[in-house]
């Protein structure tokens, strides 16, 4: 765990992963804590933001997207069908194929979910200015882009 006091050459040789795990690990505490009430994992979350920014995508995509099996994500579609906040609907110009749409639950409730993480941001980052936050989101999204071609 990262802790306060570390010096220079810790922070700079501990690995850039252990970072991002331990704050998407900080983020889903935050996020879990205030879901109790929904029936969704940090995990289901994932799953209804990428399905809310990747229109008309398929089980498979999405599993391409995550970079997980088709079975982890059939698992956890299934879930959020069952509790209402996504529906598979047939792609009508390819019959064998499901498209994964938001419900309108879904779609208020990934709202609010990206609302709350938004929140957290701004807890976690209230001394970055707006032009650091801007170029720190545009580093992480480069190094996603990379890390996907290796």
């Amino acid at each position: 765990m990262v802790e306060a006091g570390w010096d220079q050459d810790k922070i700079l040789s501990t690995p850039l992963t252990l970072y991002m795990e331990y704050l998407n690990l900080r983020h889903q505490s935050f996020i879990k804590e205030r879901m109790k009430d929904l029936d969704i994992s940090p995990g289901g979350f994932t799953y209804l933001v990428n399905i809310h920014y990747h229109e008309n995508i398929s089980q498979r995509e999405l599993a391409e997207v995550l970079f997980v099996s088709e079975a982890n994500v059939a698992k956890i579609v299934k879930k959020l069908e069952k509790n209402g906040y996504i529906e598979r609907l047939p792609d009508e110009d390819n019959k064998s194929r499901k498209i994964l749409k938001l419900t309108e639950k879904g779609q208020s409730t990934t709202c609010t979910l990206i609302r709350m993480t938004h929140v957290w941001e701004e807890k976690v980052t209230n001394y970055l200015s707006d032009g650091q936050i801007d170029k720190l989101k545009e580093m992480l999204y480069d190094l996603t882009l990379e890390s996907a071609d290796k």
